[in-house]
């Protein structure tokens, strides 16, 4: 229930407070994603972004890459790959608050995200350079942003 509701985080408890349907449809549709094993597919990736994300700073509103990262940094070819798949999640959620939809886009970039992080092109995202960490962690909250529309990943209890 704490993925549904957030732990210790106030944007969640105003949301669950303002529209109990909504939680209880989110907290409905993650039941069943967990049952039919669509949230496997998705929850390592998508928890190590969010648990990354967090080291940094970005507003947990901020859905769109390109008005955050900068590709003028990327150094490995997964950066790229990682900012085109998330611009395309921000451009099939827009104006969408589509949990299937969502859940679908989060699945698709799954390897591309996999790879971002243990592909043969992988980065270190907590890199030296400050300005490359802190866009690398820009891309990752991005990602964590998204998610966070239907739920906290990094409170759910994997089973």
């Amino acid at each position: 229930m704490n993925a549904v509701l957030g732990e210790n985080d106030l944007e969640y408890t105003q949301r669950s407070l303002t529209d109990l349907l909504e939680v209880r449809d989110r907290a409905l549709f993650l039941q069943s994603i967990r049952n039919d094993g669509t949230l496997a597919i998705i929850y390592e990736t998508v928890n190590r972004a969010s648990r990354l994300a967090a080291q940094g700073n970005l507003d947990t509103q901020q859905l769109d890459p390109a008005a955050v990262v900068k590709s003028t940094l990327f150094q490995k070819k997964s950066e790229q790959a990682l900012f085109d798949a998330l611009s395309q999640v921000n451009q099939t959620m827009q104006g969408v608050r589509n949990y299937q939809k969502l859940i679908d886009s989060l699945g698709q970039i799954a390897p591309t995200v996999a790879n971002f992080f243990d592909g043969a092109d992988s980065v270190l995202v907590m890199d030296s350079d400050p300005a490359i960490q802190q866009n690398r962690l820009n891309l990752l909250g991005v990602l964590r942003n998204h998610a966070r529309v239907l739920a906290d990943f990094g409170a759910i209890v994997k089973s």
